[in-house]
């Protein structure tokens, strides 16, 4: 990232807080069986978000209502399927600098595919992990994100 995008992206997470992370929909399936050790496996992942987001909870709250879909497969197959949606809400500390940065495309860009992304990985690894456990599939360990 260039340092102009740095320096806006940072002034814009200086106009937020996080304030909470729930959860509203879980599912896991099971679509198959997990093959022999040391076999490759492959992990697609998907982020998507609602249309309108953010929206405004309250005149000092936004709301994202992020939608994870992770899928593990093997040749092509696929094994195990995880769908969460959550509604991430922030408190805006500064509503001005927040709506004049969320105007810039590469501001929202980074935030919601960056930010975002690194601040659920944690929660949609748990999940992953829990799915497969409760569905009687050795879990796999997801990678982290840098």
């Amino acid at each position: 990232m260039s340092d102009d995008i740095n320096e806006r992206l940072t002034r814009f997470l200086g106009s937020l807080k996080l304030q909470d992370i729930k959860p509203m929909s879980l599912h896991s399936d099971r679509l198959g069986d997990m093959p022999a050790l040391n076999s490759e496996i492959n992990l697609e992942w998907k982020q998507a978000f609602a249309d309108g987001d953010p929206v405004a909870v309250s005149e000092e709250t936004r709301a994202f209502r992020p939608r994870y879909e992770i899928t593990v497969s093997f040749q092509s197959t696929p094994i195990f399927k995880q769908v969460s949606v959550f509604v991430v809400a922030f408190q805006l500390i500064d509503a001005t600098a927040f709506d004049q940065l969320w105007a810039d495309e590469e501001v929202r860009k980074v935030f919601t595919e960056n930010q975002i992304q690194k601040t659920m990985w944690p929660f949609i690894r748990q999940l992953v992990h829990d799915g497969m456990s409760r569905l009687g599939i050795n879990p796999l360990p997801l990678p982290w994100l840098l």
